[in-house]
């Protein structure tokens, strides 16, 4: 069972692998997602895909007004604005600032978002040099960043210098790039949009420009000897809206689609991350424990009568939590074990808690 509030910092182009992982763990969550205007594509595929969750607002997740239950498994997610990507040193600013806000109320952070132009921006490292909660991004299996969401989809890193190398000139596309085209191209055109506006149609005509943005998008991608279009078909997302976006990016582009021979997509950036930030979590696993019988006891549990529980805790146990007791206890008492999940004997920690109790017990009876 895992306790605690683990923060998620999300670029829309990710949200995706998100959903993928939230989906593939049966462990019951407590879904807040902050409503800041760049939740809208989260929400649905939370929504689509069955995922419950309630969205907050920021204010009230600061101030302490939507307090966080740190005895569930909590994930407060904040997307960032997509077009960020294109703008590093903002990025930068406002990713850090976020982690900053969450200090006190996570206890730990997972970054879903690529490095886009801060090449040397480890952000767990950062955290870990700031004294902050810790951070995890997505890193290939040798633990090198991957800087973008291409690389977070296929493992890279390295792998992605290869893939560069055998597919030269193609524009890789993976289900949220292409579902997301527009957006995702806006932002990154957003220095050339001035210059479409100062075209005439003399000069566009002179130079092959096509009219209309996509017109611009064709006449750069010629520049650079754009040819084809390379699926990476990761898996997830909604297959069905991607072949269909697919298809729509290469009519405006003129660019044919192209499948790898290899399999390049990869999940283990995705997977790996998401199993690191819950380990930033309590991982307890939780042991209803039978009746125990407790013969003439009288136990007072109060703020300031921890006898029980410091015993317990010297005899190795992380932590033990009893029931409310007000006033006399019946013969029956029922108790929830919670140990490091290291593999220990149930057996033999109930013996050790019925020899509590029923020494506890006869103490002050």
């Amino acid at each position: 069972m895992t306790r605690g509030v683990l923060g998620v910092i999300i670029c829309p182009m990710v949200d995706d692998n998100l959903v993928y992982s939230l989906g593939k763990d049966p462990e019951e969550k407590n879904i807040l997602l902050v409503r800041d205007g760049n939740e809208t594509s989260l929400a649905a595929k939370f929504s689509r895909y069955g995922i419950p969750y309630r969205m907050v607002e920021w204010e009230d997740v600061l101030s302490g007004a939507e307090p966080l239950d740190r005895d569930r498994f909590t994930i407060l997610v904040y997307a960032t604005a997509l077009g960020l990507h294109s703008r590093p040193e903002e990025l930068k600013s406002v990713v850090e600032g976020l982690a900053r806000d969450m200090q006190p109320l996570v206890d730990g952070i997972g970054f879903y978002l690529g490095t886009c132009g801060n090449f040397e921006w480890n952000i767990p490292k950062w955290c870990e040099e700031n004294g902050m909660k810790p951070g995890a991004m997505f890193v290939d299996e040798c633990g090198n960043l991957c800087h973008d969401c291409v690389g977070v989809n296929i493992a890279g890193g390295p792998k992605y210098k290869d893939m560069q190398k055998a597919y030269c000139a193609h524009l890789y596309v993976f289900p949220a790039m292409a579902t997301n085209f527009d957006e995702f191209m806006e932002a990154d055109q957003a220095e050339s949009a001035a210059t479409q506006e100062s075209l005439t149609d003399e000069m566009r005509e002179a130079l092959g420009i096509d009219p209309g943005k996509d017109g611009y998008l064709r006449w750069l991608l010629s520049l650079g000897g754009y040819e084809h279009i390379l699926r990476i078909d990761t898996g997830i997302g909604d297959q069905e809206e991607y072949e269909k976006c697919l298809l729509e990016v290469a009519e405006r582009t003129h660019l044919k689609i192209r499948s790898p021979s290899e399999v390049w997509a990869s999940m283990q950036p995705t997977d790996d991350l998401y199993a690191e930030c819950k380990s930033f979590l309590a991982q307890r696993a939780s042991v209803d424990l039978p009746l125990l019988q407790v013969e003439r006891a009288v136990l007072h549990f109060s703020g300031d009568d921890g006898a029980v529980l410091v015993e317990l805790l010297q005899h190795g146990l992380q932590e033990v939590q009893v029931l409310p007791v007000h006033g006399l206890v019946p013969e029956l008492v029922r108790a929830q074990l919670l140990h490091d999940g290291a593999g220990a004997d149930h057996r033999v920690l109930l013996d050790r808690l019925d020899q509590l109790f029923l020494g506890y017990g006869r103490d002050h009876a």
